[in-house]
């Protein structure tokens, strides 16, 4: 039946239709291709890992080296007026100001020793009862020993003079320019005596330093005081 109804329709001049439409179903197709190749999807390039680029590091301030401080440069704290520092203090002070006017005391030379000595100016020997300790003129003499201040004269031939009675021995400061102290009074070890000077006989600015024994004899200070070394 088919067949036959084919046949009728070619007979009947339908062919033409059939070969247009089947020419359109063909350029269809290819027009379908032709889209669909070209929504293939284009490959992506691979992606080259590189590596964080990290910013340049800030070098940091360098501490500063700070100057060393010492100790009198650190500020000090509030004082007391002289008036009002303890006694004890102020007896420290007294004491380190007396030690090392002894210590000046004895860093002097020996002018004349003790005992019989050619006289520098005279040019005869005598009898020296004491020691000359040099030094400079107004120097600070202080007493050797404490005691109680016996006399207070000049000496024909050591000029100024001081006598301290310190126990069983009387020492004897002479040749002084001025003197610091009054007879019948006590005085300390270190506390000033007077200032060093000269004498008519003995023009060199010196101390000369005496000791009585018990006895009333005049003994080399050495005996008294070792320090004394040259």
């Amino acid at each position: 039946m088919p067949g036959k109804i084919f046949t009728k329709l070619v007979r009947s001049g339908h062919i033409g239709q059939v070969l247009t439409a089947g020419g359109l179903l063909a350029v269809a197709a290819l027009l379908i291709f032709a889209v669909a190749s070209t929504l293939e999807t284009v490959p992506t390039p691979p992606v080259t890992k590189t590596a964080p680029v990290s910013e340049p590091a800030q070098s940091l301030p360098l501490a500063q080296p700070q100057p060393a401080v010492s100790i009198s440069q650190l500020p000090a704290g509030p004082q007391a007026p002289a008036d009002e520092l303890p006694a004890a203090a102020a007896g420290q002070q007294d004491m380190a100001a007396g030690n090392e006017a002894i210590r000046n005391l004895w860093q002097g030379a020996i002018i004349r020793d003790f005992g019989w000595q050619l006289h520098p100016l005279y040019q005869d020997w005598r009898y020296n009862n004491g020691l000359d300790i040099g030094g400079g003129e107004g120097q600070l003499v202080p007493a050797l020993l404490s005691g109680e201040v016996v006399e207070v004269f000049t000496d024909k031939q050591h000029g100024l003079t001081v006598a301290v009675r310190s126990g069983k021995y009387t020492v004897y400061y002479g040749s002084l320019a001025s003197v610091a102290v009054n007879k019948n009074t006590m005085i300390k070890t270190g506390s000033p005596i007077g200032s060093m000077g000269i004498s008519t006989s003995e023009p060199e600015p010196h101390l000369h330093l005496a000791v009585q024994g018990s006895g009333g004899d005049r003994i080399d200070p050495r005996e008294l005081f070792p320090n004394i070394i040259n």
